[in-house]
């Protein structure tokens, strides 16, 4: 099929989908995302302003602007990127309202012919006839519709047969046999519409050749009858029992088939209550009612099966805004959504995050907050063995979903029961909300005894409480559930087996939930310095490599709950690594505490192992070189004259230079031992001296 496009004519005028220009609202795939939402909207609702809204969004259609009203760059944009729209248009009209027939494939397939009906089409047929109903379909609705057909390619007036030739011999998304011919495809449309008129399976049978048809015409005319009936029976509209009957009567008048009473047509909806539902009642309910389930029994352990899901809380809150005249209004209808993260062990709330709504950004939150409470209950950063959620953003978290746990179980579209966690919300809106003066109700479907009294509230409205007591009501319902629950979880926490036990790294931690501060950092001697909402922090890390990498920009996350270490990640994402705060030495040594020596050696050491690290790597340089340079190749060269004197001498200064580094060497090693020998007698000065000379700077850290 071709991409859709997203010009449309609409009221005799070329306009464009607002989808292919909004970067949020369900933005189309291809989107353009020249503007948010919003923002066009307050632009076509202003008459100061050129854009003009066409159509409001609804089911029966998306939201549509003025080709012509827009401005020129936007116009631009669109053309650059999708072409003439004109020309779009016409290319993509026929297109675009093709539809496979997915009854034409049930009924093709399911065909059956000879005397015995043993014989079954081959699928090449079966495809062959798929494709040529499919596309006559796409005729008969581009005939009906043929105004709107001639306004779409541009034209006042046309030959609407030759001009659907065209577009079908030039439609070959699909391998269709329909004749080339106007005249050929008028005579074969012409009959397959009329028969339509009569039943679906009376239009797919005129493709069908003679030879592929079944002999017995009484056996056929049976199956028509119960096909014709079966298909009114399962109508999405619900057709009461006369209807049908009177419908199928005046088909049966024509065919000279016996008619039917209502009571006919009650016993036919009994035997075939399985087949009907789903056109009935929906998909949806086929599998909740109808089809066979799976029985399930709760983890056996805690942390090996969470599950998620979003709730408008039933709980009412006030909120005071501006309206388009500039007054303050106060509403009182306002809910707000919560992300709950439930182990179904025992319908712990491991996880919750509370907004306006639910988003990609609330869910992460959540999970976040699941992985934090983990570390407060086990002490480590625990991930789930396993976590189900619906479909909601599944793109844009799989990678978030896919770090938090090894096994991922999206629930099946449409299958209610299959989330444990709705009934959960269910029990949560009556032991807790409905004791509150603000709740909503709940099941409006219900009936009063489920909803509270609408005139009362009004009464109430002004005591209901702002957005931040609707998040406290809220918070406190999640917490007295953790205090519920929490004992039984944390006890047979010991029970779940070692092998469904995995801890989140703090790197992976720090990458899948970490705020970044927006900016990069290099490594100084002090270490890195950071500024986190108005307050300095330093950090650095003992890993040698990472002085390795001291000209590289880094990009640091951070967990605002926790800033003892963070995150640094370089500019190309290649090296990551963790950092931990450093630790602040008082200026005097009449401040130093417990710890603050240890932290002092530490640093000392590390500056140590580098310094020997130095050493030891030009030494190895100075052993690979002392032969290379004793090459003869190498005696006019800059290098070997570097080395010798202005006397020509070599060998000897160079024997002379090695006895002297021998000896500076014993000399050193000696004083060295004097000085450990001799440290316990040094004076408070010297101390106070050394400590001065390893200091970090802490004048980077205080306040301007």
């Amino acid at each position: 099929m071709q991409d859709e496009s997203p010009f449309i004519h609409y009221q005799a005028k070329l306009c464009v989908k607002v989808r292919f220009l909004t970067s949020d609202r369900k933005p189309h795939a291809n989107s353009l995302q020249l503007i948010s939402y919003r923002a066009l909207k307050k632009r076509m609702d202003n008459p100061e302003n050129t854009e003009k809204q066409m159509r409001n969004g609804s089911w029966g259609g998306g939201a549509l602007v003025l080709y012509s009203s827009l401005s020129r760059d936007y116009k631009d944009a669109l053309t650059t990127e999708f072409g003439n729209p004109k020309e779009e248009i016409k290319k993509s009209w026929f297109a675009d309202h093709y539809v496979s027939d997915r009854e034409a494939a049930n009924f093709y397939i399911s065909h059956r012919y000879g005397d015995n009906n043993e014989h079954k089409l081959d699928m090449a047929k079966v495809e062959e006839y798929i494709y040529n109903a499919s596309v006559l379909n796409t005729v008969v609705q581009m005939k009906n519709n043929r105004k709107e057909y001639a306004r779409a390619l541009g034209y006042t007036k046309l030959d609407i047969w030759q001009s659907l030739s065209n577009d079908v011999n030039a439609f070959r998304e699909v391998a269709h046999t329909l004749p080339p011919s106007k005249d050929g495809l008028r005579r074969k449309a012409t009959a397959y519409a009329k028969a339509m008129e009569l039943s679906k399976t009376a239009g797919y049978k005129t493709l069908i050749s003679g030879k592929l048809q079944n002999s017995n015409a009484k056996k056929v005319t049976e199956k028509e009858q119960m096909a014709l009936l079966d298909e009114l029976i399962s109508k999405h509209t619900n057709l009461d029992n006369e209807l049908i009957s009177t419908i199928y009567n005046t088909v049966a008048e024509r065919m000279d088939w016996k008619t039917i009473t209502a009571m006919t047509v009650s016993n036919r909806k009994n035997k075939k209550k399985v087949v009907s539902h789903a056109g009935r009642n929906g998909s949806k309910s086929l599998k909740n009612n109808v089809l066979m389930q799976a029985k399930r029994f709760r983890p056996t352990t805690p942390m090996t099966y969470w599950t998620l899901d979003g709730w408008d809380a039933e709980l009412l809150y006030q909120s005071t805004g501006t309206n388009d005249k500039g007054h303050s209004v106060t509403s009182y209808h306002n809910r707000l959504t919560v992300v709950v993260i439930l182990d179904t062990f025992n319908n712990y709330p491991i996880g919750f995050a509370i907004g306006t709504h639910e988003t990609p950004a609330l869910i992460k939150q959540a999970l976040q907050n699941a992985i934090q409470h983990s570390k407060e209950l086990f002490g480590q950063l625990y991930m789930p063995y396993e976590m189900q959620m619906d479909n909601y953003a599944f793109k844009t978290l799989k990678s978030t979903y896919k770090e938090v746990t090894r096994n991922i179980t999206p629930a099946s579209v449409g299958n209610a029961k299959a989330k444990v966690i709705e009934p959960y919300f269910n029990h949560i809106n009556k032991k807790y909300c409905k004791l509150l003066n603000n709740w909503s109700g709940h099941n409006v479907d219900s009936g009063s005894k489920n909803q509270p009294n609408d005139e009362y509230m009004n009464k109430i409205k002004k005591q209901f409480p702002d957005q931040l007591g609707c998040i406290k009501q809220i918070e406190s319902i999640i917490y007295a559930e953790r205090s519920k629950n929490g004992k039984e979880y944390a006890k047979n926490w010991l029970n779940t087996k070692e092998v469904h036990k995995t801890i989140m790294t703090n790197e992976s931690y720090l990458l899948t939930f970490g705020d970044n501060t927006g900016y990069t950092n290099k490594l100084r001697g002090e270490g890195l310095i950071l500024t986190i909402h108005g307050e300095k922090y330093a950090y650095d890390s003992f890993d040698i490599n990472f002085r390795h990498h001291a000209d590289k920009d880094w990009s640091i996350q951070y967990d605002v709950n926790d800033l003892s270490q963070v995150l640094a990640v370089s500019a190309d994402g290649k090296e990551r690594f963790m950092l931990e705060q450093k630790y602040i030495q008082p200026m005097a040594l009449a401040d130093r505490r417990e710890g603050d020596q240890e932290q002092l050696d530490k640093i000392r050491n590390f500056n140590k192992s580098v310094t020997n690290m130095i050493v030891d790597e030009r030494a190895t340089n100075s052993r690979l070189l002392e032969p290379l340079m004793a090459q003869p190749q190498l005696n006019d060269t800059l290098a070997k004259h570097l080395i010798s004197d202005s006397l020509g001498q070599h060998k000897n200064n160079k024997s002379k230079e090695r006895l002297m580094a021998q000896n500076k060497a014993a000399k050193l090693i000696e004083s060295t031992n004097k000085k450990q020998a001799k440290n316990h007698e040094k004076s408070f000065m010297d101390e106070q001296l050394e400590y001065y000379s390893d200091k970090v700077d802490i004048n980077d850290y205080l306040n301007d």
